[in-house]
């Protein structure tokens, strides 16, 4: 069997999916003071949130396969951007996620609510996703004193940004929100489910839709929605290699 081992991602591939995530969420508070001062209208911070956001979560999508969270800085820990004022940290997710790939898209799946039962089911676990996400956890797996810990600051940061400025702050919010509500749709629904039947499907995209979103949101968006079938064959590939591996 061949394993494409030459293909795996390795520590030099976690560094740069560590500094994306930390500059990424830097730049994402960025656009929140710029909004807030002025300097930016909101139809760039929109744009512009949009796009690290999707980058945000493919980096921490990918740093899941490669780094515990013993491993990882204090911020990566706590994925401190505010979709809801109540959400899990890196660890919690990271748990789901191989959750996620020991059941996939069945029922034992802890992401099986923004899967299976059709478009509109899967659609408002999406909406959904960062509420029942903290409560199913809980009620799964308790909650720890770290947890209640990482709680308490990302819900203090919520509330301090809210106060900043109630008006920017829930612009800011709701394209955080929308956005992370459709990358959810799309790399768990769209790739898991076709035509009543569950699994993991890849999503062809023509050349005037690729090429675009490669050079907005990079390859490892593009290539890891694309070829989803096979990253759940091989969950060591990095993503720029998993067209290679498609084609071999």
């Amino acid at each position: 069997m061949q394993t494409f081992s030459s293909y795996y991602a390795g520590g030099k591939d976690a560094l740069e999916y560590q500094i994306k995530l930390i500059l990424f969420t830097l730049a994402i508070y960025g656009c929140f003071a710029a909004y807030v001062m002025d300097w930016m209208s909101v139809w760039w911070m929109s744009a512009i949130v949009s796009v690290l956001v999707t980058r945000w979560m493919i980096a921490l999508h990918e740093l899941f396969h490669l780094r515990k969270p013993e491993n990882l800085d204090l911020i990566t820990r706590i994925l401190p951007i505010p979709f809801a004022p109540f959400s899990l940290g890196y660890r919690e997710y990271r748990t789901i996620h191989f959750g996620h790939h020991h059941h996939t898209a069945s029922v034992k799946d802890p992401d099986a609510f923004h899967i299976r039962g059709g478009f509109l089911k899967a659609f408002i676990g999406a909406v959904t996703q960062q509420e029942q996400a903290i409560y199913r956890y809980i009620s799964t797996h308790g909650l720890s004193r770290e947890l209640a810990i990482m709680i308490f600051i990302r819900l203090t940061l919520f509330t301090a940004m809210l106060l900043v400025s109630p008006a920017a702050f829930i612009v800011w919010w709701l394209v955080l929100r929308v956005t992370y509500i459709i990358n959810d749709f799309v790399f768990f629904h769209l790739v898991h489910y076709r035509a009543g039947l569950t699994g993991t499907f890849p999503i062809p995209l023509p050349s005037i839709i690729r090429y675009p979103a490669l050079l907005i949101y990079g390859i490892d968006v593009v290539y890891a929605t694309m070829h989803h079938d096979i990253h759940h064959k091989h969950t060591m590939i990095a993503a720029k290699y998993l067209p290679v591996v498609a084609k071999d």
